[in-house]
């Protein structure tokens, strides 16, 4: 059997803007992206309701056809009037945190992957939780890593990735 990378690209983007639709902008305005764990309100970057939701449809938005992360910056500037680097930031972390629970959520629905793994990226220069999550190892579809998350991103700007690192044995078919 073989699978056309296109309609699995189709799919997952799917899922990804499934969970973007749900969850996109959650953390923005919170202690998160204010440099802390957590997900309290930041007096610094605080935004208001309004804002979260025009954020969440454009980040939906950009699953429904190729968007780059500039195009999506962009979008982000003008629907909550950050700054280019801000907006950077957020584009980058919420294409990364779709991407990430998307093929999380697609994994779970096949009931093929057993457990993931986290991938830190080249990137990736300064000690934090990453390394926590990448060194500790495989965690089983649907546990969390180290750090709490269940998936990239661990932190604004994290580009790190999750993936496969072991399949469940299939059925036995006793149908033969």
């Amino acid at each position: 059997m073989s699978v056309k990378s296109s309609s699995v690209i189709s799919d997952v983007n799917q899922v990804a803007m499934d969970w973007a639709r749900d969850h996109a902008a959650e953390r923005i305005g919170t202690k998160w992206y204010d440099g802390e764990k957590g997900t309290g309100p930041s007096e610094k970057w605080a935004i208001s309701e309004s804002t979260r939701n025009r954020l969440r449809g454009v980040i939906t938005e950009a699953f429904s056809r190729e968007t780059s992360i500039k195009e999506l910056a962009q979008r982000i500037r003008e629907a909550g009037g950050f700054s280019e680097e801000r907006a950077k930031l957020i584009a980058d972390t919420e294409a990364n945190m779709a991407m990430s629970h998307g093929n999380v959520a697609a994994w779970k629905k096949t009931g093929v992957v057993k457990s993931i793994k986290w991938l830190k990226s080249s990137l990736h220069n300064v000690p934090d939780e990453c390394d926590l999550n990448a060194d500790g190892g495989a965690v089983l579809l649907g546990q969390a890593f180290p750090s709490g998350d269940e998936a990239p991103p661990a932190h604004p700007g994290c580009r790190c990735v999750v993936a496969i690192a072991e399949l469940n044995e299939p059925k036995k078919r006793s149908d033969y």
